[in-house]
């Protein structure tokens, strides 16, 4: 009764267009969810993203769930997931690539799931990392460990929409650092991928153990 009284003051709407949705649905109305921007990328060396980060550090696979552009559907949502306070938007998209993934070869080796790690002074000026909740997901649906306690990112950078790639890369450098040698296959865990400076980064500290692997998932790809 009371939710139904809270639905009718406060209705759900749509991500994408702002339309009432019915409580049951999550996020987007049917012709919105219709037209996600997906990549339909597996988990492995067979994309553009793997290209871009393996001519810069050795990985196995990579994916990402959309493609990213100004104004689209999949900037709207990882908007909401950043600035709104909706961390758990995340947890649906791994639910969503996860879907279409989960008979991939590359996955089975996974070990554990590493999302990128903000400083503590965003941290504590958003109130969450909006990468968080995907990571645990999909180290949930993997049967993985979820490990956010290997890497930490030591230096806050302002902004760099405005550096080109290798300015972002070598701005990028030491931003993480290992706090512990543990080998494993991790999969590395981000929002957006853009020029790719910050999976780098994070992929070059957890591959120092060299006994270490690393694969790459992203909820969007500019």
């Amino acid at each position: 009764m009371w939710q139904t009284f809270l639905s009718s003051l406060f209705p759900l709407r749509c991500f994408g267009c702002g339309l009432i949705i019915p409580s049951h649905q999550k996020y987007l109305c049917e012709k919105c969810l219709g037209r996600m921007p997906y990549t339909h990328w597996r988990l492995d060396s067979e994309n553009c993203m793997y290209e871009k980060i393996n001519s810069l550090v050795n990985i196995e696979s990579a994916s990402a769930l959309l493609f990213f552009d100004k104004d689209n559907l999949t900037q709207k949502l990882i908007h909401f997931l950043k600035y709104k306070n909706y961390p758990e938007l995340g947890a649906w998209m791994a639910d969503l690539w996860f879907e279409n993934n989960k008979n991939q070869i590359f996955l089975k080796d996974i070990k554990s799931v590493v999302p990128v790690p903000i400083h503590r002074k965003r941290l504590k000026l958003r109130g969450y990392n909006q990468v968080v909740p995907c990571a645990q997901r999909l180290a949930h649906l993997l049967n993985c460990e979820y490990n956010d306690s290997t890497l930490e990112r030591t230096l806050h950078k302002k902004s760099q929409t405005m550096l080109n790639k290798f300015d972002r890369i070598a701005k990028m450098k030491n931003t993480f650092t290992r706090i512990n040698n543990h080998s494993s296959h991790y999969l590395i865990v981000d929002d957006v991928f853009t020029t790719g400076s910050t999976i780098v980064s994070c992929a070059e500290e957890l591959l120092k153990n060299p006994q270490s692997k690393v694969s790459v998932f992203t909820l969007a790809i500019a």
